[in-house]
């Protein structure tokens, strides 16, 4: 998408209010999130439902974005989560399932050569962050 230097002006740094996946597709569209070279939408199916779930950039940050999450239901778009870590990377589903929604594992580049690994759980009403670790350049290499 070419923006001319009107439309730079009328794009918005901040994201929309309310977080719907509606209002994030068409801020999108109209050039939110740029400026960032990490991808804008993510697709997981993480409940094995043959549909996928969508992550939707909210923000960047210098080695990644943070999504919103949503699942599509017969009355529209749920959201199920906001601020899951993420980049280039896919998003992994995991074996481990919390009322019936599988962990899953995000990506981020550390800066260091290596990567931020993020795992998310299901609480029972949207996905909180689990836990976080860094693995190094020299562990990377290993494998």
């Amino acid at each position: 998408m070419c923006l001319g230097a009107d439309d730079e002006a009328k794009v918005t740094l901040e994201p929309p209010e309310p977080i719907t996946y509606e209002s994030l597709k068409t801020w999108h569209q109209a050039g939110g999130l740029q400026k960032y070279i990490w991808p804008k939408e993510h697709r997981a199916d993480l409940n094995d439902d043959d549909s996928d779930e969508v992550f939707l950039g909210v923000s960047g940050f210098g080695r990644g974005m943070d999504y919103a999450l949503f699942a599509k239901t017969k009355s529209g778009w749920r959201l199920l989560s906001d601020e899951i870590v993420g980049s280039h990377h896919d998003f992994e589903v995991l074996p481990a399932k919390h009322h019936s929604w599988p962990d899953f594992k995000a990506l981020a580049p550390s800066g260091r050569g290596g990567l931020i690994e993020f795992i998310y759980t299901w609480d029972g009403k949207h996905y909180i962050q689990k836990s976080c670790r860094e693995i190094t350049e020299k562990a990377l290499l290993v494998h």
